[in-house]
């Protein structure tokens, strides 16, 4: 087949010549969507000229690829005349299937959609969850990590109602997720939970909070849970044994994560948790809070190995450990078998943790005040000391 050109015409021309350069993609000499398609378009009804058209549209996933876009964009501008969603979401829902053939072709057809758009159109909402699902499908969704950064002012922008922002946040969670991007899902999880904020109740928002719980605890990236307070429909959660879960990891210790296991013996394969890394995470966060607890003092392998329900030899290796997640800043002393942590996270901080921190404060102060009276009492001695000095000179 001849290669083919499209060139600027009326909308009315550009309708009639895609009709034919579909018809020529399937050998079909009898034209018969041509045929279909010019009464249409003399009787000048170009929106159901262009739905006819747009139905038709798959067959251009057959295109060769020098015309594969070309063929797509002039689809497109056709479709634009007149901005409608339902057109526009046949044409991306073409384009995504088949997502391992000429999946660079697709993202190079959906990024000029997106592009030609205007930065306003609610129709970008469409189109970024189509290059989402592609990158997915086609396991690429490293291509679109680098711009989530800018949904946020993006759905500020596309003007979307709270609905399809919700829509929107919920898809990119769970298609991060797919990925494997964990983290990012769970950071959009929250952020769809907290659109619904002063908002009523729904078991889709019970159901999505316990999963943003669970996945928080899941994750080791994540060691502060307090942001998740902020979120009603984790606080409607407070009658659930997930909710206590995750009380405990906001401010308990080992010995409470052991408690609330012994008592709901279930709870984790429920959750879909594993024990090893749930008891692994509170460890840490319980030598955090030990740490924070005891700045600046020594605390004896003896003490730590009590606190995290281990033995005394693995001790180095837990310290070692919550160093490297950053939680603390400590030395080990091995002759004395002991630690000094300098400086440690704060889990939560509330009314314990002020009282705690006024009080640090005021032994500062304190000493500050005493270096200060050492400091006046030696220049008076000074002082004394060179008084006496000048008599004595003097006298002789």
């Amino acid at each position: 087949m001849d290669s083919i050109i499209f060139i600027d015409a009326p909308v009315q021309d550009q309708v009639a010549e895609l009709a034919t350069y579909i018809s020529s993609l399937r050998g079909d000499e009898e034209q018969a969507l041509v045929k279909q398609i010019v009464p249409v378009i003399e009787a000048k009804n170009i929106t159901e000229a262009t739905n006819i058209l747009v139905k038709e549209s798959k067959t251009l996933l057959e295109a060769p690829e020098k015309e594969f876009e070309s063929a797509y964009n002039l689809l497109v501008a056709i479709a634009l005349v007149e901005s409608q969603k339902a057109v526009l979401d046949q044409i991306l829902a073409s384009l995504i299937s088949e997502p391992t053939q000429k999946t660079a072709l697709k993202f190079k057809v959906l990024s000029n959609i997106f592009n030609t758009l205007p930065a306003n159109s609610p129709l970008r909402l469409s189109v970024f969850t189509a290059i989402v699902d592609l990158a997915v499908a086609s396991d690429d969704m490293d291509l679109v990590l680098p711009q989530l950064q800018y949904v946020p002012n993006w759905i500020s922008e596309w003007g979307v109602d709270a609905q399809a922002e919700r829509a929107l946040l919920l898809t990119l969670s769970d298609r991060l997720k797919e990925s494997g991007n964990q983290y990012q899902s769970l950071e959009f999880l929250l952020k769809h939970l907290t659109s619904f904020n002063g908002t009523s109740e729904s078991a889709a928002q019970k159901a999505n909070a316990t999963r943003a719980i669970v996945e928080s605890i899941t994750l080791p990236e994540v060691l502060n849970f307090e942001n998740l307070l902020k979120i009603e429909a984790i606080q409607n959660l407070k009658a659930e044994k997930v909710y206590e879960l995750l009380s405990v990891f906001m401010s308990g210790n080992v010995q409470d994560y052991r408690g609330l296991i012994a008592k709901n013996g279930g709870l984790l394969k429920e959750l879909g948790l594993e024990e090893e890394e749930t008891l692994r995470k509170i460890r840490l966060l319980s030598l955090a809070s030990l740490g924070s607890e005891n700045l600046t003092r020594e605390l004896s392998y003896q003490e730590i190995a009590k606190a995290l329900e281990v033995e005394e030899s693995e001790v180095e290796l837990w310290v070692i450990d919550v160093i490297r997640a950053g939680l603390v800043e400590a030395k080990l002393n091995q002759v004395s078998k002991s630690v000094i942590i300098s400086r440690s996270i704060y889990r939560t901080f509330g009314t314990a943790q002020w009282q705690q921190l006024s009080k640090r404060l005021n032994g500062w102060k304190q000493s500050l005040a005493d270096i200060l009276q050492v400091i006046a009492n030696a220049k008076l001695t000074t002082g004394a000391a060179v008084n006496t000095a000048v008599i004595t000179n003097t006298a002789n």
